[in-house]
């Protein structure tokens, strides 16, 4: 009996697992047809989708286009209105200009555009022609200027000022080339007596400085191709010593040097009077001894007015003029011949300012 109760229990669990079986098997059927179902819309949708997508990028070209169109068509509007108004313009300007030549038309030549009657025009007129000819005409007469009536008397006196300045013109280049030829024989006469002059300085020079050297040499030298622009060089050579520049020499010498050349100088054409500014300053004794027998030896023929300082060339003069100052500001002059007389009073005089104490030795001639 228990054996047949499990066995019916074992029975009843069978018939239940089938029915559940036949259950699960017809609920996975109708999920598979389902599933089916699902497949079958889902490639549905994506066909939709593409289309729809078709659909959206077909629009946003369209719309793309119409904005395109849009934007075209205002640049459009825009420069049909920019046209517009410079029509406008030109048809304000050309009504300006029309009321203007009209204008002038009464004003200049007296007559009344207004009462005009138009005229038909040939068959064998050509606007194109006729305008050109008339911009040609326009352009000639603008050339022309306004009238002037003044311009006959201004072009008779332009011209007399013309002619006057032609003829100074003529003038001054005449003058300019007289001016110039008598430059050029001025500067070849001058050249000439330069070399001339300085060929005889050079000879008195080398003359002098030999004897105030007691021998030796002296040269001048012109250094420079054009005789008026060049410089002079002087070279001196003394006794004992090599030839050499001035500037070498030593101050006692340079002075002796320079008053050689001034004796040189003065002997190519000799004056009668002679004034010398203490000269003999930088000279030592036997200097200045040498410096009083040149003196001496032109005396005769030239006067001779010396300042100096030095006791040997006062000595030397004939006549002393010495000056004092015995007062502040008052200077005296005293006279001395050396043959024992005076040379004659002279006055004192009131000075502006304190004068120095100085000697003139004067070795005049006669």
């Amino acid at each position: 009996r228990e054996l047949d109760a499990a066995l019916m229990a074992r029975l009843e669990e069978e018939r239940t697992a089938r029915a559940r079986m036949a259950a699960i098997a017809a609920e996975v059927a109708g999920l598979q047809a389902g599933l089916t179902g699902l497949q079958s819309s889902e490639a549905e949708q994506r066909v939709r989708v593409r289309e729809l997508q078709q659909r959206f990028t077909t629009l946003k070209d369209e719309v793309q286009a119409g904005e395109d169109d849009a934007r075209r068509r205002r640049f459009e509007q825009t420069e049909l209105a920019e046209l517009t108004h410079q029509i406008e313009l030109e048809r304000v300007q050309s009504r300006a200009e029309l009321d203007r030549t009209f204008e002038r038309l009464r004003t200049e030549y007296r007559m009344d555009p207004e009462s005009w009657t138009p005229e038909p025009l040939p068959p064998e007129f050509d606007a194109e022609q006729a305008g050109r000819e008339l911009t040609e005409a326009r352009d000639r007469l603008n050339s022309l200027g306004p009238v002037n009536v003044l311009a006959l008397e201004e072009y008779t006196k332009k011209k007399e000022r013309h002619d006057f300045l032609v003829q100074q013109r003529a003038d001054l280049t005449s003058a300019k080339a007289q001016l110039l030829e008598a430059i050029e024989k001025i500067n070849t006469t001058a050249s000439v007596l330069f070399v001339e002059t300085f060929a005889k300085v050079q000879e008195h020079f080398r003359n002098v400085f030999k004897t105030l050297f007691e021998g030796g040499d002296a040269e001048l030298r012109a250094v420079g191709e054009d005789p008026l622009e060049c410089e002079i060089e002087i070279v001196a050579k003394p006794r004992g010593k090599h030839l050499q520049s001035i500037s070498l020499m030593s101050g006692g010498e340079r002075a002796l040097t320079a008053i050689a050349l001034l004796f040189a100088i003065y002997l190519v054409k000799p004056s009668p009077f002679c004034l010398l500014d203490e000269v003999d300053a930088p000279l030592d004794d036997a200097n200045v001894d040498r410096f009083i027998r040149m003196l001496q030896q032109f005396s005769g023929r030239t006067q001779f007015v010396v300042i100096t300082h030095n006791k040997k060339t006062m000595e030397a003069g004939r006549c002393l003029y010495g000056v004092t100052m015995q007062e502040l500001g008052v200077s005296r002059l005293v006279s001395v011949r050396w043959d024992g007389g005076e040379a004659g009073p002279v006055p004192a005089k009131g000075a502006a300012s304190a004068a120095r104490d100085e000697a003139l030795a004067g070795a005049t001639s006669g």
